[in-house]
């Protein structure tokens, strides 16, 4: 009997360490298939690399090209089937290089220089019906890393390493080159480009530190147009357009500082928002667009192994849209002499264009009397400061208009702040005035010494002394307490070395 319960016992056991390991199991796959909000993972690459290019051509994707610390460059060619989730070998490139950047004309994909540590100007044509490739004229420049983009049948190259701010556009019709105006940031380097409305927007860049600003390159009038900057630096990145929309996908803040981070941007409004991670943070990462669907092929998180694992992104999936705003944390000022100073703190920023500083002495309107740029748009805490020089003596108001890239603006709330000149006696009118019950007195001393301030009834008799004492020289107060005194007219009167002066007050029940 006691064999049997134990047996029972045992059995019962087993079953539910098997239900649980079951639970577990498909928690896990779930959580591999379902990492973030709108990613989901697909099959792996056929062979394991970063540094690749991605192309779609007809519903499949070409991803050629490729590197790793331990085979060098690849002309490895495989084509994804995303309504079946299956890679296929396609004829390798002629010539092995990776870091390329590729795109598509007339159905014709274009391989654009790359090669490592060599950079080369290798342009290779690849033509999925025929599965053959040809080859083209050579860029003008060579590249490593260069990002491209299509406009009316024109291939436009941005960037790269070593060229970091030339760019040049090809023409297929003709097989010929040509340069156009320099990418604006001196730093240049490994940008992401989406093209939207036949303008080319060009996101990031830098190579072993990052940078988080936007361009809009404008092919007919070879121009160049600032933008609202990402929330913060990125380099080696994607960028695909959706709906209208500008993904800017993982990549990497500076050399081995690899990000899973996805914003979108809508070019319509200039204005960025917060998407949800990719599954890993991951550099060098390749993007094509199917059916609205973003597929992200692993690139390197440590700039010597290659990524292996592919990734579908559906941004209609991916409920997470945080819009940033110009939160302002902080916002004081302090008087030093004839000079006012302002501080003010931000946590985020969102198109934040310039902090204009305005002031009101008075009964006067608000002026501007100066301006401090913002970080366009940013999660990370900031901090400001500006000093108003040349003001009299007196009470200021100051207040901040902050301006966005689309000229939009709003107000802060209004700070107050005393400017006294310390270089000679004054007695200050009482603030409030009326008050009730209590009210402070300023005065300023010259220099170092007696001081008496005294409180006269309204025919001028003393009721109460405030102060009777050596004081430094400097800016004084004291508050009065009126809440045993009844309302009226009453006085107040300092006297300082040879200093003496007297105004009046207003207690006012």
């Amino acid at each position: 009997m006691l064999h049997g319960t134990i047996y029972n016992h045992s059995g019962e056991k087993l079953y539910w360490m098997k239900f649980c390991l079951i639970i577990i199991s498909l928690a896990l796959v779930s959580i591999q298939i379902h990492p973030q909000p709108g990613w989901t993972q697909k099959a792996n690459i056929l062979t394991p690399r970063g540094l690749a290019t991605a192309s779609a051509v007809n519903g499949k994707i070409f991803l050629i090209s490729g590197w790793d610390m331990t085979h060098g460059n690849y002309n490895t060619n495989e084509m994804y089937d995303p309504s079946i989730n299956t890679w296929e070998p396609k004829t390798p490139m002629p010539t092995a290089r990776g870091v390329t950047n590729s795109v598509v004309i007339d159905g014709i994909i274009y391989v654009i220089a790359g090669g490592y540590p060599t950079a080369t100007k290798k342009l290779e044509a690849y033509n999925p019906i025929t599965n053959e490739w040809t080859t083209k004229a050579d860029l003008n420049f060579a590249r490593i890393n260069a990002r491209a983009a299509v406009v009316n049948g024109i291939i436009y190259v941005f960037g790269g390493y070593p060229n970091t701010r030339s760019c040049e556009s090809y023409n297929p019709i003709t097989n010929t080159w040509s340069n156009f105006s320099n990418f604006p940031e001196p730093s240049g380097g490994v940008v992401s480009v989406a093209v939207y409305n036949d303008s080319i927007y060009v996101f990031g860049g830098g190579y072993y530190t990052g940078l988080k600003t936007v361009y809009v390159y404008n092919p007919q009038m070879d121009s160049w147009t600032k933008k609202s900057d990402m929330s913060g630096p990125r380099t080696v990145a994607q960028a695909c357009l959706v709906n209208g929309k500008i993904y800017v996908i993982g990549g990497a803040t500076r050399e081995n500082y690899p990000t899973a981070a996805v914003e979108m941007y809508d070019p319509v409004t200039d204005t960025w928002y917060i998407k949800s991670n990719m599954p890993v943070p991951s550099a060098f990462l390749s993007c094509a667009v199917v059916n609205n669907k973003i597929y992200v092929f692993e690139g390197t998180s440590d700039w010597a192994t290659g990524g292996i694992r592919t990734w579908e992104y559906d941004p209609a999936l991916d409920p997470v849209n945080i819009l940033v705003p110009v939160e302002l944390t902080s916002f004081t000022a302090s008087s030093s002499g004839k000079e006012v100073t302002l501080n003010w703190s931000t946590a985020t920023e969102l198109n934040n264009q310039v902090f204009e500083v305005q002031r009101k002495f008075g009964g006067n309107d608000f002026v501007t009397v100066g301006s401090v740029k913002g970080h366009g748009t940013t999660t990370s805490p900031n901090n400001y400061t500006y000093i108003d020089k040349l003001v009299d003596a007196g009470k200021y108001f100051y207040r901040l208009k902050q301006i966005d890239f689309g000229g939009q603006y709003e107000y802060s709330n209004v700070i107050e702040v005393d400017v006294r000149v310390l270089d000679k006696f004054t007695l200050e009118q009482n603030y409030p005035n009326p008050f009730n019950p209590t009210t402070t007195v300023g005065y300023v001393l010259q220099e170092k010494g007696n001081v008496k301030l005294t409180l006269l009834n309204a025919i001028g008799e003393e009721i109460a002394v405030l102060v009777n004492e050596e004081q430094d020289k400097g800016y004084h107060k004291v508050e009065l307490d009126g809440s045993k005194l009844t309302s009226g007219v009453y006085f107040y009167q300092l006297r300082a070395g040879n200093f003496f002066e007297t105004k009046k007050m207003i207690l006012l029940r």
